[in-house]
C-alpha cells in the first residue's frame, strides 16, 4: 500500500471512530533539517487546538508487518486520548510582546540543512548552526496535565511585535536558562537509565569503559532540544575549569550534546568518522545537529569548530 493511501485510510477509520463532532484532518509539516512529515490532527468543535500524531513511523511498522492497520488506529487514537486539549486557548495574548516575553527560548539547529526555514524565522549565526526563536506554551495554557507545546518565532512576529532581533535574543538568552535547566551526567548513568539496567551487566561493560575515558552527556532536564545548553553562558567554561581539561563537543543530536576531555585535537578525525557514521545510522534525520566536531579551548576560553 503506497503512503498517501495509508494515510488517507487511517484518516478515515479515525475519524469513524471519533464521531460527528470530531474534525480529522491530514497536513503536512515541515521539520527540522527540510524533513516533511505527514501528520494527523483531531479538534473537537469546541477545540481550536490539537497535538500533531506523525504517521511516517506506523506506516514504516506496518510495511515491516510490526504492526497491521487496527493497531495503528488504536494507537493513534490513544495517543490522541493521553494528549487531547479540551478547551479552546485563546491566543490573542501572543499580539502582545510583553505577554510572551518571559516564554521566548531558544535552540540550535543546523543552518545549512535549514537554508529554506531561515529566510522566514529570525536567527543568530553560531559556528556552522543556527541559534532560532520559539514561544512555550505551557500545560496551563494548554488547560492539560501534561505536555507542552512551541510556537516557532518567525519574522512576522518581530514586525508584529515592534521589535529586533538583538532584543528577542536578549530575552531568550535569560528566559531558556532559567526556564529549562541544564544536565550532565556521565555516560554510565544515562546508559543505564535508558536501559533501566543499573545493575546489569551493561551498565558494569560502561563502568569498565569509563576507567579508560570520561564522556559526559550535556542536555536540559526534560531532553528536548537540550543541544542549546552549550550556549548558557560561562557554563561550558565552568564545567572545563572543573575537570581542569578542554573538551571536545559532539553534536549528539539537537537534543544533547557529548563532552568528551582533551587537551589536544590529536583524536578530531577519528572523532568525526564516529559523527559520520552515528548521524547516518542512529540518529533521524529531523534530529541531526551536526556533522562537525567542536572544541572548547580552556585556555582561549571559546568553542571552536575542527
Amino acid at each position: 500500500m503506497e503512503f498517501i493511501n495509508f494515510t488517507s485510510i487511517v484518516r478515515e477509520e479515525v475519524e469513524k471512530r471519533t464521531g460527528e463532532n470530531y474534525k480529522v484532518r491530514i497536513n503536512d509539516v515541515r521539520k527540522n533539517n527540510g524533513v516533511i512529515l505527514r501528520g494527523l490532527t483531531v479538534t473537537q468543535d469546541d477545540s481550536n487546538i490539537s497535538p500533531t500524531i506523525y504517521l511516517n513511523d506506523y506506516y514504516e511498522d506496518y510495511t515491516n508487518g510490526k504492526a497491521t492497520l487496527v493497531n495503528v488506529v488504536n494507537d493513534v487514537l490513544d495517543t490522541y486520548n493521553r494528549n487531547r486539549v479540551n478547551r479552546s486557548v485563546d491566543m490573542k495574548y501572543f499580539l502582545n510582546f510583553e505577554c510572551v516575553k518571559e516564554k521566548v527560548v531558544y535552540k540550535l539547529i543546523n543552518a545549512e540543512k535549514n537554508k529554506e526555514l531561515l529566510e522566514d524565522i529570525p536567527y543568530v549565526k553560531f559556528l556552522d548552526l543556527a541559534i532560532v526563536f520559539q514561544c512555550l506554551i505551557s500545560k496551563e495554557d494548554l488547560g492539560t496535565d501534561t505536555g507542552t507545546a512551541t510556537i516557532l518565532i518567525h519574522h512576522a512576529h518581530l514586525k508584529l511585535w515592534d521589535i529586533t532581533i538583538d532584543e528577542l535574543y536578549k530575552v531568550a538568552k535569560e528566559n531558556t536558562q532559567k526556564l529549562q535547566k541544564y544536565e550532565i551526567k556521565n555516560m554510565h548513568d544515562v546508559i543505564c537509565e535508558l536501559t533501566e539496567a543499573e545493575n546489569s551487566e551493561d551498565c558494569d561493560d560502561m563502568a569498565e569503559f569509563e576507567s579508560s575515558i570520561s564522556m559526559y552527556v550535556l542536555s536540559n532536564k526534560s531532553r528536548v532540544e537540550g543541544a542549546a545548553c552549550i550556549l548558557y553562558p560561562e557554563l561550558i567554561k565552568d564545567f572545563s575549569n572543573v575537570i581542569g581539561s578542554s573538551l571536545y563537543i559532539i553534536p549528539s543530536s539537537i537534543h544533547e550534546v557529548l563532552l568528551l576531555p582533551s587537551d589536544n585535537l590529536d583524536e578530531c578525525d577519528a572523532i568525526k568518522g564516529m559523527i559520520k557514521e552515528i548521524n547516518d545510522s542512529q540518529v533521524k534525520i529531523e534530529e541531526v545537529l551536526s556533522y562537525s566536531l567542536y572544541f572548547y579551548d580552556k585556555q582561549k576560553r571559546k568553542i571552536i569548530r575542527v
